[in-house]
């Protein structure tokens, strides 16, 4: 009696089961990083205001840092709240008296110039802010 011998397996047999398994696994993978979140929840978050300094704290403190930047009469001016300036010299010197943690916005009105905006936002960057937001107005 002659054993016949075992088939050898061929390798192209299984190689499509296997690619397929390689794939349902990285679906899964795939799902599960972006179903599940790595970050905390929002209530586990520290907040910037805390109880005690949120009631001690005025309103204007809340108020964002804004310089307007208008052209009246064909002159550019910068104004901020009652404050009106005349160069960006004197805008620089009125923004590195105040504080820098809450940054400063700058709106543009259409019918000012391009450089006097571009003044605008340099003159918050030489004065140390590091928060410059541009706001066009129309």
């Amino acid at each position: 009696m002659r054993l016949s011998r075992p088939k050898r397996l061929d390798p192209a047999s299984i190689r499509l089961p296997l690619i397929a398994l390689i794939d349902v696994i990285l679906f899964i993978l795939l799902y599960f990083m972006l179903a599940g979140t790595l970050a905390n929840e929002e209530a586990d978050l520290a907040t910037a205001l805390h109880a005690e300094k949120a009631q001690a704290a005025a309103a204007a403190d809340l108020l964002p840092q804004t310089v307007n930047v208008e052209a009246v009469g064909g002159v550019v001016q910068y104004r901020m709240g009652e404050r009106v300036l005349p160069d960006r010299a004197a805008l620089t010197a009125v923004l590195r008296q105040l504080p820098h943690e809450m940054g400063v916005v700058i709106k543009v009105r259409g019918d000012v110039p391009v450089a006097a905006a571009a003044a605008a936002v340099q003159a918050s960057k030489d004065a140390g802010f590091t928060k410059v937001s541009y706001v066009p107005v129309h």
